[in-house]
Protein backbone atom coordinates (compact mmCIF):
# COMPACT_ATOMS: atom_id res chain seq x y z
CA UNK A 1 0.00 0.00 0.00
CA UNK A 2 1.25 3.45 -0.89
CA UNK A 3 0.05 6.99 -0.04
CA UNK A 4 -0.98 9.34 -2.81
CA UNK A 5 1.99 10.92 -4.56
CA UNK A 6 1.16 13.74 -7.00
CA UNK A 7 3.15 14.57 -10.14
CA UNK A 8 2.71 17.55 -12.44
CA UNK A 9 3.35 16.85 -16.13
CA UNK A 10 3.34 19.79 -18.56
CA UNK A 11 3.39 20.04 -22.35
CA UNK A 12 5.13 22.64 -24.47
CA UNK A 13 3.33 25.43 -26.28
CA UNK A 14 5.56 28.53 -26.25
CA UNK A 15 3.62 31.53 -24.84
CA UNK A 16 0.52 29.37 -24.50
CA UNK A 17 2.49 27.43 -21.90
CA UNK A 18 1.73 30.28 -19.48
CA UNK A 19 -1.52 28.39 -18.89
CA UNK A 20 0.58 25.93 -16.84
CA UNK A 21 0.99 28.70 -14.25
CA UNK A 22 -2.80 28.95 -13.97
CA UNK A 23 -3.06 25.19 -13.48
CA UNK A 24 -0.44 25.35 -10.71
CA UNK A 25 -2.31 28.25 -9.12
CA UNK A 26 -5.42 26.07 -8.92
CA UNK A 27 -3.32 23.27 -7.40
CA UNK A 28 -2.04 25.62 -4.71
CA UNK A 29 -5.49 26.94 -3.84
CA UNK A 30 -6.81 23.40 -3.40
CA UNK A 31 -3.78 22.34 -1.37
CA UNK A 32 -2.58 19.89 -4.04
CA UNK A 33 1.18 20.38 -4.07
CA UNK A 34 3.01 18.19 -6.64
CA UNK A 35 5.95 16.18 -5.38
CA UNK A 36 7.65 15.88 -8.76
CA UNK A 37 7.62 17.59 -12.16
CA UNK A 38 8.00 16.39 -15.74
CA UNK A 39 8.14 18.94 -18.54
CA UNK A 40 8.89 19.44 -22.20
CA UNK A 41 9.65 22.77 -23.89
CA UNK A 42 7.52 25.44 -22.14
CA UNK A 43 6.58 22.80 -19.57
CA UNK A 44 10.27 22.20 -18.90
CA UNK A 45 10.78 25.89 -18.14
CA UNK A 46 7.85 25.93 -15.71
CA UNK A 47 8.96 22.69 -14.03
CA UNK A 48 12.57 23.83 -13.68
CA UNK A 49 11.51 27.08 -12.02
CA UNK A 50 8.55 26.04 -9.88
CA UNK A 51 10.25 22.74 -9.00
CA UNK A 52 13.00 24.62 -7.18
CA UNK A 53 10.48 26.55 -5.11
CA UNK A 54 10.46 29.84 -7.01
CA UNK A 55 7.09 31.21 -5.81
CA UNK A 56 4.30 31.06 -8.36
CA UNK A 57 3.51 34.75 -7.95
CA UNK A 58 7.11 35.59 -8.88
CA UNK A 59 6.77 33.57 -12.10
CA UNK A 60 3.44 35.17 -12.99
CA UNK A 61 4.77 38.63 -12.08
CA UNK A 62 7.24 38.51 -14.98
CA UNK A 63 4.31 38.90 -17.40
CA UNK A 64 2.44 41.67 -15.62
CA UNK A 65 2.50 45.23 -16.91
CA UNK A 66 5.72 46.97 -15.80
CA UNK A 67 3.99 49.30 -13.34
CA UNK A 68 2.21 46.36 -11.68
CA UNK A 69 5.26 44.21 -11.03
CA UNK A 70 6.27 43.50 -7.47
CA UNK A 71 9.21 41.07 -7.86
CA UNK A 72 12.58 40.83 -9.58
CA UNK A 73 12.14 37.30 -10.84
CA UNK A 74 12.84 35.77 -14.28
CA UNK A 75 11.04 37.38 -17.26
CA UNK A 76 11.07 35.30 -20.39
CA UNK A 77 10.05 37.04 -23.61
CA UNK A 78 10.67 36.29 -27.28
CA UNK A 79 13.90 38.29 -27.22
CA UNK A 80 15.22 35.89 -24.57
CA UNK A 81 15.06 33.02 -27.06
CA UNK A 82 16.19 34.46 -30.41
CA UNK A 83 19.97 34.33 -30.23
CA UNK A 84 22.60 35.19 -32.83
CA UNK A 85 25.00 32.44 -33.97
CA UNK A 86 27.68 31.47 -31.49
CA UNK A 87 31.35 31.31 -32.53
CA UNK A 88 31.14 27.51 -32.52
CA UNK A 89 28.13 27.56 -34.85
CA UNK A 90 29.82 30.00 -37.24
CA UNK A 91 32.74 27.59 -37.61
CA UNK A 92 30.39 24.75 -38.58
CA UNK A 93 28.46 25.78 -41.74
CA UNK A 94 26.31 22.65 -41.72
CA UNK A 95 25.20 23.26 -38.15
CA UNK A 96 24.73 26.96 -38.88
CA UNK A 97 22.28 26.11 -41.67
CA UNK A 98 20.25 23.75 -39.47
CA UNK A 99 18.13 26.50 -37.93
CA UNK A 100 17.42 30.24 -37.91
CA UNK A 101 18.37 31.13 -34.33
CA UNK A 102 20.65 29.86 -31.58
CA UNK A 103 18.96 28.54 -28.42
CA UNK A 104 22.17 29.33 -26.52
CA UNK A 105 20.78 32.78 -25.65
CA UNK A 106 18.03 31.11 -23.61
CA UNK A 107 20.57 28.77 -22.01
CA UNK A 108 22.72 31.72 -20.94
CA UNK A 109 19.71 33.54 -19.48
CA UNK A 110 18.65 30.50 -17.46
CA UNK A 111 22.21 29.85 -16.29
CA UNK A 112 22.33 33.40 -14.96
CA UNK A 113 18.87 33.56 -13.37
CA UNK A 114 18.10 30.08 -12.03
CA UNK A 115 18.91 29.94 -8.30
CA UNK A 116 19.77 26.23 -8.70
CA UNK A 117 21.28 24.89 -11.92
CA UNK A 118 21.90 21.31 -10.79
CA UNK A 119 19.19 18.63 -10.87
CA UNK A 120 20.81 16.91 -7.90
CA UNK A 121 20.22 19.93 -5.67
CA UNK A 122 16.53 20.43 -6.43
CA UNK A 123 14.19 20.05 -3.43
CA UNK A 124 11.84 17.95 -5.60
CA UNK A 125 12.54 15.67 -8.58
CA UNK A 126 12.31 17.47 -11.93
CA UNK A 127 12.61 15.66 -15.26
CA UNK A 128 13.12 17.38 -18.61
CA UNK A 129 12.89 15.67 -22.00
CA UNK A 130 14.56 16.34 -25.34
CA UNK A 131 15.24 14.33 -28.50
CA UNK A 132 18.63 13.19 -29.81
CA UNK A 133 18.43 14.38 -33.41
CA UNK A 134 20.79 11.68 -34.71
CA UNK A 135 18.98 8.72 -33.15
CA UNK A 136 15.45 10.11 -32.95
CA UNK A 137 15.24 8.83 -29.37
CA UNK A 138 13.87 10.57 -26.32
CA UNK A 139 16.50 11.68 -23.82
CA UNK A 140 15.65 12.41 -20.20
CA UNK A 141 17.52 14.80 -17.91
CA UNK A 142 16.93 14.70 -14.18
CA UNK A 143 17.85 12.95 -10.92
CA UNK A 144 19.34 9.56 -11.66
CA UNK A 145 19.58 10.04 -15.44
CA UNK A 146 21.91 12.57 -17.11
CA UNK A 147 21.79 14.46 -13.82
CA UNK A 148 25.26 15.94 -14.40
CA UNK A 149 23.93 18.10 -17.28
CA UNK A 150 23.16 21.66 -16.09
CA UNK A 151 19.45 22.42 -15.83
CA UNK A 152 19.89 25.42 -18.15
CA UNK A 153 21.28 23.22 -20.94
CA UNK A 154 18.62 20.53 -20.50
CA UNK A 155 15.79 23.07 -20.63
CA UNK A 156 17.31 24.82 -23.67
CA UNK A 157 17.50 21.45 -25.45
CA UNK A 158 13.87 20.76 -24.58
CA UNK A 159 12.84 24.13 -26.07
CA UNK A 160 14.85 23.75 -29.29
CA UNK A 161 12.06 23.80 -31.91
CA UNK A 162 13.46 22.23 -35.11
CA UNK A 163 13.98 24.68 -37.94
CA UNK A 164 13.47 27.73 -35.72
CA UNK A 165 16.51 26.88 -33.57
CA UNK A 166 19.71 25.07 -34.39
CA UNK A 167 20.05 21.79 -32.44
CA UNK A 168 21.98 22.39 -29.24
CA UNK A 169 25.13 20.39 -28.59
CA UNK A 170 25.52 18.77 -25.17
CA UNK A 171 28.31 16.31 -24.49
CA UNK A 172 29.01 15.67 -28.16
CA UNK A 173 25.35 14.97 -29.06
CA UNK A 174 22.79 17.31 -30.64
CA UNK A 175 19.29 17.78 -29.25
CA UNK A 176 15.95 19.28 -30.26
CA UNK A 177 12.53 19.85 -28.68
CA UNK A 178 11.29 16.90 -26.62
CA UNK A 179 7.84 17.06 -28.22
CA UNK A 180 9.29 15.73 -31.45
CA UNK A 181 9.13 12.31 -29.77
CA UNK A 182 6.28 12.74 -27.27
CA UNK A 183 3.83 15.52 -26.45
CA UNK A 184 4.01 14.42 -22.82
CA UNK A 185 6.19 12.03 -20.82
CA UNK A 186 3.76 11.09 -18.07
CA UNK A 187 5.30 7.61 -17.98
CA UNK A 188 8.37 9.13 -16.31
CA UNK A 189 6.23 10.39 -13.43
CA UNK A 190 4.70 6.94 -12.90
CA UNK A 191 8.09 5.22 -13.03
CA UNK A 192 9.36 7.71 -10.45
CA UNK A 193 6.59 6.72 -8.03
CA UNK A 194 3.60 8.98 -8.77
CA UNK A 195 0.14 7.50 -8.47
CA UNK A 196 -1.82 10.68 -9.28
CA UNK A 197 -0.63 12.52 -12.38
CA UNK A 198 -1.94 16.01 -13.13
CA UNK A 199 -1.44 16.66 -16.84
CA UNK A 200 -1.41 20.23 -18.12
CA UNK A 201 -1.81 20.15 -21.90
CA UNK A 202 -2.34 23.38 -23.85
CA UNK A 203 -2.91 21.82 -27.29
CA UNK A 204 -6.70 21.77 -27.24
CA UNK A 205 -8.05 22.78 -30.68
CA UNK A 206 -10.19 25.88 -30.92
CA UNK A 207 -13.90 24.97 -31.07
CA UNK A 208 -15.56 27.49 -33.37
CA UNK A 209 -18.39 25.59 -35.05
CA UNK A 210 -20.95 28.38 -34.51
CA UNK A 211 -18.91 31.08 -36.23
CA UNK A 212 -20.04 32.32 -39.62
CA UNK A 213 -16.41 32.70 -40.68
CA UNK A 214 -14.23 29.61 -41.02
CA UNK A 215 -10.70 29.47 -39.67
CA UNK A 216 -9.71 28.85 -43.29
CA UNK A 217 -10.76 32.45 -43.96
CA UNK A 218 -8.62 33.95 -41.18
CA UNK A 219 -5.13 33.45 -42.52
CA UNK A 220 -2.43 30.82 -42.68
CA UNK A 221 -1.32 31.30 -39.07
CA UNK A 222 -4.79 30.36 -37.75
CA UNK A 223 -4.93 27.27 -39.97
CA UNK A 224 -1.45 26.15 -38.93
CA UNK A 225 -2.14 26.71 -35.22
CA UNK A 226 -5.40 24.76 -35.37
CA UNK A 227 -3.76 21.94 -37.33
CA UNK A 228 -0.85 21.70 -34.88
CA UNK A 229 -3.20 21.74 -31.88
CA UNK A 230 -5.36 19.00 -33.40
CA UNK A 231 -2.34 16.83 -34.22
CA UNK A 232 -0.73 17.15 -30.80
CA UNK A 233 -4.02 16.75 -28.91
CA UNK A 234 -4.70 13.49 -30.70
CA UNK A 235 -1.15 12.36 -30.01
CA UNK A 236 -1.46 13.28 -26.33
CA UNK A 237 -4.88 11.66 -25.83
CA UNK A 238 -3.73 8.39 -27.37
CA UNK A 239 -0.64 8.44 -25.15
CA UNK A 240 -2.70 8.98 -21.99
CA UNK A 241 -5.10 6.21 -23.05
CA UNK A 242 -2.17 3.79 -23.38
CA UNK A 243 -0.86 4.81 -19.96
CA UNK A 244 -4.26 4.29 -18.34
CA UNK A 245 -4.31 0.73 -19.63
CA UNK A 246 -0.70 0.11 -18.66
CA UNK A 247 -1.06 1.57 -15.17
CA UNK A 248 -4.66 0.89 -14.05
CA UNK A 249 -3.87 1.86 -10.45
CA UNK A 250 -2.69 5.35 -11.43
CA UNK A 251 -5.10 8.27 -11.74
CA UNK A 252 -4.47 10.63 -14.67
CA UNK A 253 -6.19 14.02 -14.53
CA UNK A 254 -5.97 15.53 -18.01
CA UNK A 255 -6.40 19.32 -17.97
CA UNK A 256 -6.64 20.93 -21.41
CA UNK A 257 -7.85 24.55 -21.25
CA UNK A 258 -9.47 26.11 -24.30
CA UNK A 259 -7.08 28.97 -25.09
CA UNK A 260 -9.18 30.20 -28.00
CA UNK A 261 -7.47 32.63 -30.37
CA UNK A 262 -4.37 33.27 -28.26
CA UNK A 263 -1.24 32.46 -30.25
CA UNK A 264 1.97 30.63 -29.44
CA UNK A 265 4.06 33.81 -29.51
CA UNK A 266 1.67 36.28 -27.91
CA UNK A 267 3.08 37.08 -24.46
CA UNK A 268 0.86 40.18 -24.31
CA UNK A 269 -2.11 37.88 -23.61
CA UNK A 270 -0.52 36.34 -20.52
CA UNK A 271 -3.36 37.28 -18.17
CA UNK A 272 -6.25 35.63 -20.07
CA UNK A 273 -4.10 32.57 -20.88
CA UNK A 274 -3.20 32.09 -17.19
CA UNK A 275 -6.83 32.63 -16.17
CA UNK A 276 -8.11 30.06 -18.67
CA UNK A 277 -5.63 27.51 -17.35
CA UNK A 278 -6.66 28.36 -13.80
CA UNK A 279 -10.41 28.10 -14.44
CA UNK A 280 -10.21 24.78 -16.27
CA UNK A 281 -7.89 23.28 -13.66
CA UNK A 282 -9.95 24.52 -10.72
CA UNK A 283 -13.06 22.77 -12.02
CA UNK A 284 -11.26 19.51 -12.86
CA UNK A 285 -9.24 19.33 -9.65
CA UNK A 286 -12.13 20.35 -7.40
CA UNK A 287 -14.21 17.56 -8.93
CA UNK A 288 -11.38 15.06 -8.39
CA UNK A 289 -11.00 16.23 -4.80
CA UNK A 290 -14.74 15.81 -4.17
CA UNK A 291 -14.41 12.27 -5.48
CA UNK A 292 -11.62 11.71 -2.93
CA UNK A 293 -9.03 10.96 -5.61
CA UNK A 294 -6.33 12.56 -3.48
CA UNK A 295 -7.38 10.75 -0.29
CA UNK A 296 -7.31 7.22 -1.63
CA UNK A 297 -4.71 4.62 -0.82
CA UNK A 298 -3.67 3.01 -4.07
CA UNK A 299 -2.29 -0.55 -4.24
CA UNK A 300 0.60 -2.07 -6.21
CA UNK A 301 2.77 1.03 -6.31
CA UNK A 302 5.95 1.55 -4.34
CA UNK A 303 7.42 4.97 -3.83
CA UNK A 304 10.66 5.49 -5.69
CA UNK A 305 13.33 8.22 -5.27
CA UNK A 306 13.95 8.36 -9.01
CA UNK A 307 13.50 6.62 -12.32
CA UNK A 308 13.48 2.84 -12.25
CA UNK A 309 15.37 0.63 -14.71
CA UNK A 310 12.09 0.08 -16.59
CA UNK A 311 11.98 3.79 -17.40
CA UNK A 312 15.47 3.67 -18.77
CA UNK A 313 14.45 1.24 -21.51
CA UNK A 314 12.82 2.21 -24.78
CA UNK A 315 14.83 5.17 -25.94
CA UNK A 316 16.54 6.85 -23.01
CA UNK A 317 20.12 7.81 -23.79
CA UNK A 318 22.92 8.96 -21.55
CA UNK A 319 24.80 12.07 -22.55
CA UNK A 320 28.53 11.68 -22.92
Amino acid sequence: MSPVKIAFVASGGAARGLAHLGVLKACEELGLIPEMFVGTSAGAIVGAMYGQDIPLDVLIDGYRLPWRRRHQGPRLHMSTFLGAPTAEELLDPGHLASGVFSIRKLEAYLRQHLPINDFRQFPKPVYVTAVDIDSGERTVFGPGVNEHVPVSEAVAASCCVPGLFRPIQIGGRYYVDGEVARTLSADLAVEAGANVVIISNIYRPQRDRGSKRSLAQRGIHRVLRQSLSTLLTEKESRGVEVLRHRYPDVTFIDIAPDLGPYGYFNTFSARPVVLRGYGTALRALASAKENRVFDRILPNLESSPGLTPAALRGGLRSVG
